[in-house]
């Protein structure tokens, strides 16, 4: 190793001190006696090896950096257009966070069976593709494709935008890569908005047919449930009230008139009993009223006082009347006797015995009505003490059936809604993206960032060729001073003769000097000229 200090000293001590080298490892007390003038002798020592290693560095980083292809990066700016029509006329169907949609976009944009049709158009990839597999390739562009929400885009006004990037070697293909992709987001988001509005909408269908055929059912049973109770519901009460109350009073009405015809028929066998009276004709033309006849008027009269004369009863009545009237006149009159006769054998009266006939007939006539209505009343009694309990049943009927009601109404509203809001979806006036800033041809690449790699090679060069300096002497320690002398022999100097140059060296001196300037000043310049010219024309 070459001699480092400056000017020779005079000593007696052994080889290594004549050498002017002394271990660090064998002496390391030595390095606490060490200064900066040390180091920077250190420094002046080995500057050639510093700047060899400095401008080696240098150069080979930025050779490198000049052969890495260049990067362009081309990216358009999406909006979310908001709904065309206000909410509060059609409510949206399809509802969500633009982070959440965005994502599920994404995930179906980046697909590998999307992003293989964009590589093939595009003849993307043509230098990989001879050496990695298709799913290295698709990796990396998935890898090459940015999607970023822009959160600070129109706070004020509730807007929200996104933006999509590619990078790749050809500006051109870039730019055109981005944009087919801002496409394939804005009509996958179409088409993602339009079938879920239509699935809503058919789903909203299916269930309204459900709920219909529920409906159906439930009023079927209230209706056959009424049809079999007739006269037992809550709202038919007071009909049913009436209806009773006017057959109580036809039962009453019967009861009087059978009443009557039976007492009629009492005293006609009475008449008939006695065997020794004479034959008379009770009932002449002027005394109707003693007659089954009258009778029967006298009951039609009632009958017409209360009902009127469209009622059934009066209408019967009447018949019976013209009836009877009849047998009686086709009766032949008695020849007056003009002897009057006594006889012990009894004669029956034909005109006694004809009134009697049609006082029995009238008689069965009224008790077959009077058991007609005692059922008719007995039925209706039955009706009104069941209303209570059909009142509970058809309440539990009506519930189920509102409910059912009230559900299909919900769901119909609900259906028209969706309807419309998959037609809006369907004329695109619903929420959509819109390209804002389509993605351009970019005239600078986005990477690498040659001017940074520069900067850190000429940084790293300068630490590794001053760092190197101090490396070598760690192994190997310098004396550049008669105090390290003093320290690394422990022997006395006795005088420091300066270096003497003859003239041949002062040349040579001036000629290295030179030289290691010009050196310098051609790195500088020609490292200088380098990175004006490269990033002069990028």
């Amino acid at each position: 190793m070459e001699e480092t200090v400056p000017e020779t000293s005079v000593s007696a001590g052994d080889d290594s001190v004549r050498r002017g080298r002394v271990s660090a490892i064998e002496r390391p007390g030595l390095s606490s006696e060490l200064n900066l003038e040390h180091y920077w002798l250190l420094l002046w020592h080995r500057k050639w090896i510093a700047l060899g290693i400095f401008v080696t560095i240098a150069l080979g980083t930025a050779a490198i950096s000049y052969r890495l292809p260049n990067v362009y990066t081309s990216e358009t700016l999406i909006l979310v257009d908001p709904q065309k029509v206000p909410d509060s006329y059609v409510k949206p169907t399809v509802t969500g966070d633009v982070r959440d949609r965005l994502g599920t976009l994404s995930q179906q944009i980046l697909s590998a069976t999307r992003l293989q049709t964009v590589i093939d158009s595009f003849n993307l990839y043509s230098e990989e593709k001879e050496k990695l597999a298709r799913e290295e390739i698709i990796s990396r562009m998935r890898k090459d494709i940015g999607v970023s929400l822009v959160s600070d885009f129109g706070a004020g006004q509730g807007l929200e935008a996104f933006k999509i990037s590619y990078s790749g070697k050809d500006p051109r293909t870039v730019a055109e890569v981005t944009n087919e992709l801002a496409s394939l987001f804005i009509e996958e988001n179409l088409k993602a908005r339009e079938q879920q509005a239509t699935g809503t909408s058919d789903f909203l269908e299916n269930q309204l047919e459900e709920t219909k055929k529920e409906l159906e059912e439930q009023e079927a049973k209230l209706r056959d449930f009424k049809l079999k109770h007739i006269g037992e519901m809550p709202d038919q009460q007071t009909a049913t009230l009436g209806i009773y109350g006017q057959l109580q009073s036809q039962l009453r009405s019967e009861e009087e008139a059978l009443g009557r015809a039976e007492q009629q028929r009492s005293y006609l066998q009475s008449l008939m009993a006695q065997s020794a009276a004479p034959v008379v004709d009770l009932d002449p033309p002027n005394r109707a009223s003693s007659t089954p006849s009258s009778s029967l008027e006298a009951k039609l009269s009632a009958l017409l006082s209360r009902y009127g004369e469209n009622y059934p009863d009066v209408q019967r009545l009447k018949d019976e009347i013209a009836k009877s009237k009849a047998q009686v006149a086709a009766q032949p009159a008695p020849e007056p006797d003009s002897t009057p006769t006594s006889t012990s054998t009894p004669v029956v009266n034909p005109i006694l015995k004809s009134q009697l006939s049609a006082v029995d007939a009238e008689i069965a006539k009224h008790k077959a009505e009077q058991e007609r209505l005692t059922q008719l009343v007995s039925g209706y009694r039955a009706k009104l003490e069941a209303v209570p309990l059909r009142e509970q049943e058809v309440a539990d009927l009506e519930r189920d059936y509102d409910i059912s009601k009230e559900h299909y109404g919900q769901l119909l509203d609900k259906k028209l809604s969706a309807d419309t809001a998959a037609q809006l979806e369907v004329r695109q006036k619903g929420e959509k993206f819109t390209i804002l800033d389509p993605a351009q041809v970019a005239e600078k690449p986005s990477s690498p960032n040659r001017m940074l790699i520069d900067v850190a090679g000429v940084l790293v060069g300068l630490a590794l060729g001053l760092s190197s300096t101090f490396v070598m002497d760690f192994f190997g320690m310098s004396i550049t001073s008669v105090a390290q002398l003093n320290s690394a022999a422990d022997i006395p100097v006795l005088g420091v003769v300066p270096i003497i140059r003859t003239p041949f060296d002062r040349q040579r001196r001036k000629r290295w000097i030179l030289a290691g300037g010009a050196s310098g000043l051609t790195a500088i310049v020609v490292i200088g000229t380098f990175l004006l010219y490269h990033y002069g024309h990028f």
